[in-house]
């Protein structure tokens, strides 16, 4: 019998009416199979003894009634002992994904991308602690699984090679985040007693952090980045490394936009902004105008950054990612990512003359203006110069005739 049909089946012996089943309280059948009207969580229910012989579904019932009184005085079941040391944490990761990716308070408002991320965590912990037992993990076993995963122990195949992944301690922590996320689920449904990584330190250090400051061109790197893109016929590429640059959005805000979200009328194109980002737009300034004119005359279709292979789709992450890494690699540059552009659209808003908090405002943080100054804000040397020689002392200036003289007094003393 396939899923679905099974499925229908559950469906249709939930829709018939138990009927009770004469000198047995408790007892009903349904569907040819004997049910068990039975308490949970309050609430009155039905369970289904998976029997239809009397004798067995009577001794079910007794059985489920002693360990509800059992429950009820704070001990613990023989049979809830054994599920909890035979689940595995392969299954704590399924439930957890088929809720939906909860956060710690049981609440589900991850953005697409957080649970994309997890995802992709899911995959290298399964294969790691798939069959290890839950309730056996120790705070041991976060080292061996970041020795493991340093020397490219997650192993996958690609065509026909075989790919190892190796993870530096950030990578790595946000899959042991993961993992503790999905068993403080499970103790929230009462599978698991406690989080056996509760009090798990981090292996990353903020301050090994590299921000996004760190890897953002200069003016001239970008001009020549995008002239080298244009010279191997490659506009679409070249033209989404501008557009970034011209308009601090994330990558993935950029690629999915089409050509009804440019407002001429009223100078901004219309974005949906990731991490429950503020001011859903963008401003459309001089160069930005330019480029989408140019664009234009390009356009295929009514895709901003049309895919190669499907005019009708957006330019795929990674294409755009590996291209950048590889033109800073052979041509010797210093290396730039995407999201170094979005701390270049701050740092010319900075030099500029805006304050943190109008540039906050603009790329769509609600964080505000610390988180530029802490993340995406920069001061480049040849600005600080320009600045500096603003500075006037005015020590060592000798006084004209037009200059008033000031004669320090001391102050009287008054006596009585």
């Amino acid at each position: 019998m396939s899923d679905g049909q099974t499925g229908e089946t559950k469906q249709r012996t939930a829709l018939v009416t138990p009927e009770k089943i004469e000198g047995e309280p408790g007892l009903y059948w349904r569907g040819g199979m004997i049910y068990a009207r039975v308490r949970v969580d309050g609430k009155q229910t039905f369970r289904c003894t998976s029997t239809d012989k009397i004798a067995a579904a009577r001794k079910v019932l007794a059985k489920w009634r002693e360990d509800a009184v059992m429950r009820q005085h704070g001990i613990e079941p023989k049979q809830a002992a054994l599920e909890r040391n035979r689940l595995t944490v392969a299954a704590v990761l399924k439930e957890y994904v088929e809720f939906g990716f909860p956060d710690r308070k049981s609440r589900i408002k991850k953005t697409a991308a957080t649970r994309e991320t997890e995802g992709k965590s899911i995959q290298r912990l399964e294969a790691f602690f798939g069959s290890r037992a839950a309730v056996s993990l120790t705070l041991k076993d976060c080292d061996a699984y970041r020795k493991w995963r340093a020397n490219g122990g997650y192993t996958w195949q690609h065509g026909e090679k075989l790919r190892r992944s190796r993870a530096g301690d950030r990578c790595v922590d946000i899959e042991l985040q993961t993992l503790g996320n999905a068993l403080a689920h499970t103790v929230r449904q009462e599978k698991l007693k406690a989080n056996p990584l509760t009090g798990r330190g981090r292996y990353h250090s903020e301050e090994d952090t590299r921000h996004c400051r760190e890897t953002a061109p200069t003016p001239q790197q970008l001009r020549i980045i995008a002239q080298t893109f244009r010279q191997r016929s490659e506009d679409v590429i070249a033209d989404c490394l501008l557009f970034l640059g011209f308009s601090g959005l994330r990558v993935r805000e950029a690629l999915r936009l089409d050509w009804e979200a440019v407002d001429w009328a009223n100078g901004v194109i219309h974005v949906k902004r990731e991490k429950r980002g503020i001011n859903p737009f963008v401003a459309i300034l001089p160069e930005m105008e330019t480029l989408l004119h140019e664009m234009q005359t390009r356009a295929p279709s009514h895709m901003l950054f049309p895919s190669d292979l499907d005019v009708n789709r957006p330019l795929p992450y990674p294409t755009v990612a590996n291209k950048l890494r590889n033109l800073c690699r052979s041509t010797g540059m210093r290396h730039v990512t995407l999201h170094g552009l979005r701390s270049f659209f701050v740092t010319q808003c900075r030099e500029s003359g805006l304050p943190d908090t109008e540039i906050a405002a603009l790329i769509g943080d609600k964080s505000g203006p610390a988180i530029i100054a802490r993340t995406y804000g920069d001061v480049r040397p040849e600005h600080l110069l320009k600045q500096a020689q603003r500075v006037r002392f005015l020590v060592g200036v000798k006084p004209n005739a037009e200059t008033p003289k000031f004669v320090a007094q001391r102050p009287q003393t008054i006596r009585p």
